[in-house]
């Protein structure tokens, strides 16, 4: 085998999307092979993140005891839960965000557990492809040359090469700074000295968290406003785990923020930093933008990111086109670059995810999972996994679907209807509505909404139903994540305004969508439990999918109780509030609207409109 150079698939990388590749490959028997410049997998985090604490969480006891619904909060594990004893991440550590070297551990356990085609000390300095008219629905050969010049040949190529490098602003004098991946993690080099940090994402933060306590004087430069992930809900963005420096900012311990543009670095005769920037300033009268310096900086880190595609591993005949600023390759809605045959997993992949956790193990696994079966249906002429119900029993139907959405992982962590299931309904006449109806309803798993849109089995389905699990909080205007805790109205049917994930399902004919229904959330996200004492789930969410089947195709009978509690119940445990109630309540949060500001950061201000009124 190891004097062996062509294969069908290759995969470039072993770190945890690699490794999850490889798993399902050789699984399904695939002619593949992967490749990695280390001496072993997952070698990304023997270094980083440089502090060496995980932000992804390692939520190991969670009251249910399905596997499933555990790898919800279980967010480094690989997908293995299908054999009989899978290998956790969270049998490693109790620690909620634990130390990066568990990670590198856990990644060779995996590799050994689970042996796979990897080739190590190869490193892929240049990728050129030919067309290929070979049998098979490839059109590609690839030629990847390594740093000995030994060359490996393919059809496929997967990229699973994750960060890259830096993603450094390109601003005069930054080749003077240190960076994230070079600066000194010695807080003694730090002692009461003037720190600048250029960045406003997680690995900013970790840093200024690292040196806060050393440091006299941390400032922090950001271009744009820093995003909350608990605002976001996209893991991606600040977490609180990596901001502690804000606690401080705010309570006045000297840490700043700045949201400002660098625009020119030098270092002076005394050795230290100055830094000149824009900030722009709609609040100033008239408003305008100034460009400033501030000088005395003992160092200046710039922790700005990182680019998830190497383009100069492409030669021209196959070079990707990418975006934001050459930080992400642009993928089709099957992770695809612009070039054929080519894709790109793990991180890289949220270059079409921006709301989901594609980013992360505990997304991107899932997506790998998807991939596999595509690429199975694409070049080796397989069939998607699928459950198949015939004949239709509605009752049947409507309890593994509720049972399903209440444990499934895959859509939990790629939310925001990324990937979804779908039900295809393929009724054969009308039914008696105490039997099973005629026909069939086929189960299909986790698959990216926009390649399921563009599918022609899609599009020619008399019924197409997709399922996620979504949360709803763009209808809402913006609010605080501590104001978000109260539930949406159970007592609608349709529960669009809800602030907790529930399960979505869109109906579609030949596809065009003609039906909705948000089920309802719950604060453990599950449809199988009761929220209070004496309600009516599970039975209520079975009987919103048993209508939502029967008014859109007919099957079985409708008019099913959809309510929270039955009549008799709902006096027991709610009561209505009083007109003089209502008013007050009104009163309280029309006064909230018009309160009338004196100082303002919008230019508004200046045109007689106050912020207020917006």
């Amino acid at each position: 085998m190891a004097d062996r150079t062509d294969y069908e698939y290759i995969v470039i990388g072993a770190g945890p999307a690699g490794v999850q590749m490889g798993y399902f490959m050789q699984k399904y028997g695939m002619d593949y092979l992967v490749v990695e410049r280390a001496d072993g997998p997952g070698a990304f985090f023997r270094t980083m993140p440089r502090h060496r604490t995980l932000i992804s969480i390692n939520k190991k006891y969670n009251v249910f005891p399905e596997p499933e619904f555990n790898l919800r909060h279980d967010w480094n594990s690989l997908v293995n839960d299908e054999e009989d004893e899978p290998l956790l991440f969270t049998n490693y550590s109790d620690e909620l965000f634990p130390n990066a070297d568990l990670m590198v551990t856990y990644v060779e356990d995996f590799c050994k557990k689970y042996p796979m085609n990897i080739r190590y000390n190869t490193s892929i300095k240049n990728v050129h492809r030919d067309d290929c008219d070979l049998a098979g629905t490839s059109k590609s050969k690839f030629t990847l040359t390594d740093d000995k010049g030994k060359k490996l040949t393919c059809r496929v190529l997967l990229v699973a090469t994750g960060p890259c490098a830096p993603n450094d602003p390109t601003i005069p004098g930054i080749e003077l700074v240190d960076t994230y991946t070079s600066h000194s993690l010695n807080v003694d080099d730090y002692k009461n000295k003037k720190v600048c940090i250029l960045g406003g994402g997680n690995s900013a933060f970790e840093v200024a968290d690292h040196i806060a306590g050393a440091a006299g004087l941390i400032h922090m430069f950001n271009r744009h406003p820093v995003k909350f992930a608990w605002d976001t809900h996209f893991v991606g963005h600040l977490r609180a785990v990596n901001n502690s420096i804000l606690d401080m900012y705010h309570l006045k311990s000297l840490h700043a923020l700045r949201k400002c543009d660098a625009t020119r670095i030098w270092k002076n005769d005394d050795g230290k930093f100055s830094i000149e920037y824009d900030m722009h300033l709609p609040n100033w009268d008239p408003p305008g933008t100034g460009r400033f310096v501030t000088k005395g900086y003992d160092k200046i880190i710039s922790c700005t990111g990182w680019k998830f595609i190497n383009i100069d591993m492409f030669d021209g005949s196959c070079k990707p086109d990418t975006h934001t600023d050459g930080k992400f390759p642009v993928l089709d809605e099957e992770w695809q670059t612009t070039v054929k045959d080519m894709f790109f997993i793990g991180t890289p992949m949220q270059a079409r995810d921006r709301r989901a956790a594609s980013g992360f193990i505990h997304g991107f696994r899932y997506n790998v999972r998807s991939l596999s079966h595509m690429l199975r249906q694409k070049y080796n002429n397989k069939e998607l996994p699928m459950k198949v119900f015939s004949p239709i029993d509605q009752e049947e139907v409507s309890k593994f679907v509720i049972k399903h959405v209440s444990v499934v992982s895959a859509l939990y962590q790629l939310g925001q209807g990324f990937l979804c299931d779908v039900m295809l309904v393929d009724v054969d006449g009308k039914g008696n509505e105490d039997k099973p109806t005629p026909g069939k309803v086929t189960y299909i798993r986790e698959l990216p909404q926009d390649w399921i849109r563009l599918q022609p089995w899609f599009l020619k389905a008399k019924i197409a139903i997709l399922i996620s699990i979504e949360d709803t909080i763009s209808k809402y205007p913006k609010l605080s994540a501590t104001e978000f805790f109260t539930p949406g109205d159970a007592n609608v049917s349709n529960c669009k305004c809800s602030p907790f994930p529930q399960a979505v399902f869109r109906v579609f004919k030949e596809g065009k969508q003609v039906d909705d229904l948000y089920i309802g959330g719950s604060l453990v996200v599950r449809a199988d439990t009761r929220n209070f004492e004496g309600d009516t789930n599970p039975d209520r969410y079975i009987n919103k999918v048993k209508n939502l089947l029967h008014r859109n195709a007919g099957i079985g009978k409708g008019g099913f109780y959809e309510q929270l509690f039955t009549p008799d119940m709902w006096p027991k445990v709610y009561k209505p509030w009083t007109q003089e109630e209502i008013e007050e309540q009104r009163k309280a949060e029309v006064d909230k609207v018009n309160k009338k500001y004196e100082c303002s950061m919008s230019v508004l201000r200046f045109e007689g409109v106050d912020i207020a009124d917006m």
